[in-house]
């Protein structure tokens, strides 16, 4: 999520500066930013006017969060705390993210004593200690380290780090201008809860990142996929303005900035936008009792209605249980399934959190004889396990599912783990063939399968490789090894998997490499790559 850092004293007031406030807002919001940061709010600000700034940004369908200013660790609750009164009481989103800069003194103290005022108050707030350009006391030194130090032994839930990229590459550059760019610890990424982003001009900060110095995607790949927060940018307007225009800065530098962003940044805006709906359009599904109906959720996330019979294959939400409200209510949405089948211990396939929530429904399990144990382990009732073995038949309900050895080991290094495919059947519905995971396209002891009416195919193309140009011979490989389990009908599916770094992440672009290798082999063949949310008829051929 992109977000832009804009003077409060300029937003209060929309003087001060060359600049019309609101045309500005409306051309950053048209440029996909989607938060601003009042900067900075100081102890002496009015909550008056800090509240009429939120409610100006939140009218315009903006988010905030707060840089504010500490004096001491002694006044640090004051000072962070009296201007946000107001909009602490009538806060318009679910969280607030208020960062501020280490003090002369003890910021263990400062932090546990904001982290206290936050937890005994029932704040939904977080707080963020920056590393900036020099240390508290003015002298150079590593202040990442010192964050780091003071995030650790304060180890509070609230607490965490803010990044400014801008203030420690000055570090580097100041103490060790010959030596490459060498990033903090990952402990550190770890802790990173909200960024400050900015260029270099020589050794002067806050400068647009159209034009000047910032190595942003060696900082993106260290915060990767395990970061939520705010990839914001913090320009000083008075140190370019006469130079350059500050319209023209701060969309230019919004413009870098989207273009650099990791995929994964840019996915799960997309769910936070719309997962809940994917969610409850694939629910959709389930509702009649007749015919047979697939639901897509996403990436390996299956719903199906076979004759009114309601089952679903290896349901997790990775991390949108972060970003979303769906995951926390998934026991009560899926609580009329009859069935889930789960095919290997992957936390994309067998989510322990998800398992652990269903457990507690009267759903029916389908668990591979390998993950007994832990199903029992999440909850699940013995009663109600049907354990899954290699080649051995299951009556369930309507369906007769046939577990079949995976594929899921690489030949060549035998690195894998155990997994179950599934051949299903039913009276009067398709033949659907899941072989999950495949990574050996050997086709092996996989003779006996009768060919499918649809297989659900997972895209694989090497180990992260997700970000490479060439893909042979690896493509025709996977389409000659799926047209042998269904010729009719195939699904491509595992795109866009939220929790995984870009080189790891499979798109839509993969699954037309493997859709065109397909139709040069099979041209009769329907591939479709299902959307997010939808709901497909499957018909008997």
């Amino acid at each position: 999520m992109i977000g832009v850092s804009l003077p409060i004293k300029w937003l209060i007031s929309g003087e001060g500066f060359d600049v019309d406030r609101e045309d500005l807002l409306r051309k950053l919001k048209d440029r996909g930013v989607r938060s601003i940061e009042l900067r900075t709010v100081a102890p002496t600000h009015s909550p008056e006017d800090v509240s009429a700034v939120a409610n100006m940004l939140w009218d315009l369908g903006f988010l905030i969060s707060v840089h504010g200013r500490v004096k001491s660790a002694k006044t640090a609750v004051s000072d962070v705390f009296s201007p946000l009164q107001k909009i602490l009481t009538s806060l318009r989103q679910a969280k607030l993210n208020i960062t501020v800069h280490p003090v002369k003194g003890d910021n263990v103290a400062m932090l546990c004593e904001l982290a206290d005022y936050v937890e005994n108050n029932d704040l939904p707030v977080t707080i963020a200690l920056e590393n900036n350009r020099l240390l508290p006391d003015k002298t150079d030194g590593d202040s990442a380290a010192l964050v780091l130090e003071a995030v650790k032994k304060a180890d509070r839930a609230c607490l965490g780090i803010c990044f400014d990229f801008g203030h420690y590459l000055y570090y580097r550059l100041k103490n060790f201008p010959q030596e490459p760019v060498i990033f903090p610890p990952k402990e550190f990424f770890k802790r990173v809860i909200h960024t400050h982003i900015h260029a270099l001009n020589g050794l002067r900060t806050h400068f647009p990142l159209d034009r000047y110095q910032m190595p942003l995607w060696n900082i993106f790949d260290k915060l990767s996929h395990e970061y939520f927060g705010l990839y914001n940018i913090e320009l000083d307007f008075p140190r370019f303005c006469e130079i350059h225009g500050i319209e023209e800065s701060l969309l230019g530098s919004v413009d870098v900035l989207r273009d650099n962003l990791p995929i994964c940044a840019k996915l799960y805006d997309d769910i936070r936008d719309n997962f809940d709906g994917w969610f409850s359009s694939a629910m959709t599904a389930l509702e009649v009792d007749q015919g047979v109906k697939f639901g897509f959720i996403h990436s390996t996330s299956y719903l199906f209605n076979t004759n009114g019979y309601r089952w679903g294959m290896d349901l997790a939400f990775r991390n949108a249980r972060k970003l979303v409200e769906t995951p926390k209510k998934c026991a009560e949405l899926l609580g009329n399934l009859d069935l889930m089948i789960i095919s290997h211990g992957h936390s994309d396939h067998f989510e322990k959190s998800t398992v652990k929530a269903l457990a507690k429904t009267d759903i029916e399990w389908v668990i591979p004889d390998f993950l007994y144990e832990s199903a029992l382990e999440c909850g699940v009732s013995q009663n109600r396990i049907h354990v899954a073995k290699e080649n051995e038949g299951l009556h369930i309900g309507n369906l007769t599912i046939l577990p079949f050895k995976g594929r899921h080991f690489r030949p060549d290094t035998g690195k894998g783990i155990e997994e179950y495919g599934y051949y299903i059947t039913a009276k009067d519905a398709p033949s659907l063939v899941f072989p999950v995971d495949v990574r050996d396209f050997s086709i092996e002891g996989l003779q006996g399968i009768p060919k499918a009416d649809y297989c659900f195919a997972h895209v694989w193309l090497g180990d992260k490789s997700g970000l490479k140009d060439d893909y042979s011979p690896i493509d025709r490989k996977f389409a000659e090894f799926i047209l042998k389990l269904s010729d009719k009908n195939i699904f491509l599916a595992h795109l866009y998997e939220n929790g995984r770094k870009d080189e790891d992440m499979w798109r839509e672009c993969h699954a037309e490499i493997i859709k065109s290798r397909i139709a040069e082999l099979s041209p009769a063949t329907r591939v479709t790559v299902p959307k997010c949310g939808e709901v497909i008829e499957l018909r008997k051929i």
